[in-house]
């Protein structure tokens, strides 16, 4: 007895291949999509962890090559899809799990950032829309800062769909490559890929092999045009400070301090103080003394998109 899933391919009758369709990409051509797509989603990284003023991780996880039609076939509905031009050439589009998308939108009004309640109505308001079109564009643009020592791109936004049926961008047999990323936001984790032409990436990437193209601008100046070295910046020194705390007086009550009067701060004695490096809080910290001096201990180490990192 037959599976169903034969079943299925016997009544649609055979696939034909078109054997002189190129479809795959080199050794060389893979490599520079990797580090493309690893950098892009490290500049989105960047871009949102202020935005969202949370843990926000993203992760290069695949790259294939699917037809538009069956791709599309695997979005389900409702998914927040932004559609793009490059170049004012082809277009694209980004998708993200809709739990995702929620998180997101939760973050930017303040909320946890945690997966949609099950009661939720499986769509976005346009004002909703509009506020989750926000951290969309930062990504779109770091998709272009990703490319920028390769070939410049302008990706342009177009439209914001939630029916993966309603987009249009290219034949359904077009090939495709689609570049899946894992996605940690606060308490929430979820996929976010993007959806290119095949043919336009591969003839967008540099002709040259991945290693003459990183011999030859691997070396990335400052807009100075000063080259720092590794070496350099490990020997240099940063001035770090403690930050006892704050307070606000009168102007009329500044006029009059004497010696011994008392300025009441607003940090608590059992709260950990401020560390500062170039004046940006980058740690929180115990005072104490030390070999006969003032003194402090690391007690937290901040991270971007913490609420008291200074960026």
């Amino acid at each position: 007895m037959r599976s169903q899933a034969q079943r299925q391919m016997s009544s649609q009758g055979p696939n034909y291949y078109d054997f002189g369709r190129d479809d795959k990409f080199s050794s060389d051509q893979n490599r520079f999509l990797q580090k493309i797509f690893s950098d892009f989603a490290e500049g989105t990284v960047k871009q949102l962890r202020p935005l969202l003023k949370s843990r926000y991780n993203m992760e290069l996880i695949s790259i294939k090559t699917r037809s538009y039609h069956s791709y599309l076939n695997t979005l389900p509905d409702p998914t927040p899809v932004l559609v793009f031009g490059v170049n004012d050439q082809v277009s694209g589009f980004l998708d993200v799990d809709f739990e995702l998308a929620f998180s997101l939108f939760e973050r930017l009004l303040g909320g946890r950032g945690g997966p949609p309640p099950e009661n939720l109505r499986p769509y976005f308001t346009d004002l909703e829309k509009a506020i989750l079109k926000i951290p969309f564009l930062k990504i779109l643009a770091s998709y272009g800062q990703a490319w920028k020592d390769v070939q410049p791109i302008e990706p342009k936004f177009q439209s914001l769909e939630f029916n993966p049926n309603a987009v249009y961008i290219c034949s359904p047999s077009e090939t495709m490559v689609v570049t899946s990323f894992q996605v940690d936001l606060a308490q929430s984790r979820g996929l976010l890929s993007l959806c290119l032409p095949f043919k336009h990436l591969k003839d967008i990437i540099p002709k040259k092999s991945f290693d003459t193209w990183t011999h030859t601008t691997g070396l990335n100046l400052p807009s100075d045009g000063a080259i720092v070295f590794p070496e350099t910046i490990q020997n240099a020194k940063v001035p770090v400070s403690l930050s006892l705390g704050r307070a606000e007086l009168l102007f009329q009550e500044l006029l009059t301090i004497e010696v011994g009067d008392t300025i009441r701060l607003d940090s608590e004695i059992t709260q950990p103080l401020k560390v500062k490096v170039n004046d940006k809080t980058k740690f929180f910290g115990q005072p104490g003394i030390k070999d006969g001096r003032m003194a402090t201990k690391i007690v937290r180490v901040l991270e971007e998109g913490d609420e008291d990192y200074d960026e």
